[in-house]
């Protein structure tokens, strides 16, 4: 069993954020004349940090992904939580797909097709080229188990 997350890489930038706009209020916030004036810079500051910072750091922690022998199940929400079982043995495909800036990052989204136009995403993934590998082995070994099942093999000798 492996448990995967979106590459970290995905908080620089907010992280980068966070520490711009907390300088800038410490710089500030003892200049302005006015009680009103830095109460609103302190309002503007968490209101950019909220929604630069908070919200990208809690996309990234609400979102799971756990790789077994038999089925890749996907978990997502803080609040209001989803989850998604795909067994192996419906996986058509196994893709990769990885922009630039992922490839200089080391990271990519995993797509699992499942026919029919389903798909089910593993975004981000850090070494996606090795995930997409353990998950083609699975999908074959699964498909080979479920043949031998059909044809009443079990494995052992008589």
């Amino acid at each position: 069993m492996a448990d995967l997350r979106s590459n970290a890489i995905v908080l620089v930038i907010p992280s980068l954020l966070l520490v711009t706009v907390t300088a800038a209020l410490g710089f500030v916030f003892f200049r302005l004349p006015e009680d009103w004036q830095r109460w609103s810079a302190v309002g503007a500051a968490a209101c950019i940090i909220l929604v630069g910072f908070v919200l990208p750091l809690t996309a990234w922690l609400s979102r799971r992904y756990t790789v077994t022998t038999r089925r890749t199940i996907l978990r997502d929400g803080l609040v209001r939580r989803s989850r998604r079982e795909i067994l192996h043995a419906k996986v058509v495909e196994v893709r990769l797909e990885r922009h630039p800036g992922q490839a200089l990052a080391g990271s990519g989204h995993v797509i699992l097709d499942l026919g029919q136009g389903g798909q089910a995403v593993l975004r981000g993934v850090r070494s996606p080229r090795l995930v997409q590998e353990a998950l083609t082995d699975l999908v074959e070994a699964q498909r080979e188990e479920s043949a031998r099942r059909r044809s009443g093999d079990t494995g052992y000798l008589r």
